[in-house]
């Protein structure tokens, strides 16, 4: 009886110090890991949730893609609204001329010039200057024009609607993407927890495997459990490390793609302060959201706008079957040389209306084509609106589903615990098998 209460003691104590050790083990291979890792990471960065949200805020390429889109309809917006102003155009060209067409004005220039002759010798009395008589060889010719659209058959002002409507919807769509970039950038931090609380569930799981590798290696030894036992021991602490290894990927991986989203070098080590934690949400009703979602999308307001754009392209459009009237001041003359007048000078000012009768069914059929796409901007507006809805509904449910499993659970993880310390003690007590302890770890885990 001695003997028996002093083999128990004694093997107590062996699992004590067998336990501390793989204990210590187990962290100092953790420890090693991140040392490693952070050996070969070009930086280490500290950083909380927000921080990390607001860096991805700053470097995000497609905000910064948006950002340059929404520029460019500002600018369509600018070039629409100055089309209704002034215009002033110049024009200019240089030719060798020639012809029968010049014949008497170079025959005046041939008797003034003998005329001139004639009077330097004192054989005339009355001169000519031949530079009055031009040699019509070369014609530089100018152009000014100033005009001034009066009516267009509402062309510009339904082009200015069209850049105003496209100009909103780029407001939009670079909120959108704001939204995204926030919601990538807290998803992925949230990931980044995730995995790495995984590691520290898989060494737990590694420590009470080993912790039940070595009891059932002392009962083996003392010929209490067959060798079968003791290899299915084996063989589940392997699985276990494999896990411990594939976890440490999937955090490193996580981290990785943390770091492409704020923008950072994706060998970076990322030391995220934060935990996961149970939040309580006081929600309205589900009616409610949607009908805020469908008024305060982003996504869905743009597609509303890009209906209302494509409708004012489509009365531009039109125009073409109406007149024109421009205002128009002009000035033309030509000479020698450039910017001379000796050639000819005329001028202009009055109204100039351009009407396209008969284009042979081009205008119409392009408002027919544009009909199509109102119908088509409608149609994906409205699909929108769908998705929006669908998106509510599942988010809804599933923020619902979470806040009542984390109760579940919670009392899952506790009956999981119990379950395995009673198989445990059964396994020792040799009245249970190792294939119940290791079910019961499984649950656990």
């Amino acid at each position: 009886m001695l003997d028996l209460c002093g083999g128990k003691l004694l093997e107590e104590a062996i699992l004590m110090n067998l336990n501390f050790l793989r204990r210590g083990a187990v962290f100092v291979l953790a420890i090693l890991f991140f040392m490693t890792t952070q050996a070969f990471a070009a930086e280490t960065v500290t950083l909380d949730i927000e921080q990390a949200v607001q860096m991805a805020l700053r470097n995000s390429r497609a905000i910064e893609q948006a950002a340059w889109n929404r520029e460019a309809s500002k600018e369509e917006l600018s070039a629409a609204r100055r089309s209704s102003g002034l215009n002033f155009r110049w024009s200019t060209s240089a030719n060798r001329i020639g012809g029968n067409s010049y014949y008497s004005a170079r025959e005046a220039r041939a008797q003034a010039i003998t005329v001139h002759n004639a009077y330097l010798l004192g054989l005339v009395a009355n001169d000519m200057d031949p530079s009055q008589y031009p040699l019509y060889e070369n014609e530089f010719s100018n152009g000014l024009t100033l005009s001034i659209p009066l009516y267009t058959g509402g062309r510009l002002e339904n082009q200015r609607e069209a850049a105003r409507y496209r100009l909103n919807s780029a407001d939009l769509e670079l909120e959108s993407v704001r939204q995204q970039v926030r919601y990538q950038a807290q998803a992925a931090c949230y990931e980044y927890l995730q995995r790495r609380d995984l590691i520290y569930v898989w060494e737990q799981a590694l420590i009470t495997t080993k912790e039940h590798l070595d009891q059932v290696q002392i009962r083996y030894d003392v010929g209490t459990v067959a060798y079968s036992d003791l290899l299915a021991s084996e063989v589940e602490l392997a699985n276990q490390q494999q896990s411990l290894v594939t976890a440490q990927g999937n955090f490193q991986k996580a981290m990785q793609s943390l770091n492409n989203i704020i923008g950072l070098p994706v060998d970076t080590f990322l030391d995220l302060k934060g935990d996961l934690q149970e939040f309580s949400f006081e929600l309205p009703n589900l009616e409610s959201c949607t009908d805020y979602a469908l008024r305060y999308r982003p996504d869905s307001i743009a597609d509303e706008y890009n209906v209302k754009r494509v409708e004012a392209n489509r009365e531009a459009t039109k125009a073409a079957n109406r007149p024109t009237v421009n205002a128009v001041a002009s000035s033309n003359f030509s000479g020698e040389r450039a910017f001379r007048k000796n050639h000819s000078e005329t001028w202009a000012l009055g109204l100039n209306l351009e009407w396209n009768i008969f284009d042979n069914g081009v205008t119409n059929a392009q408002v027919r084509q544009l009909d199509a796409q109102v119908q088509a901007a409608k149609s994906q507006a409205e699909q929108t609106k769908e998705t929006v809805t669908l998106e509510v509904y599942q988010a809804y449910t599933d923020l619902i589903s979470a806040e009542q499993n984390i109760g579940t659970t919670k009392i899952a993880v506790s009956k999981a615990e119990e379950d395995y310390h009673i198989a445990q003690i059964r396994y020792i007590e040799g009245v249970d098998t190792n294939l119940a302890v290791t079910d019961a770890q499984e649950k656990l885990t």
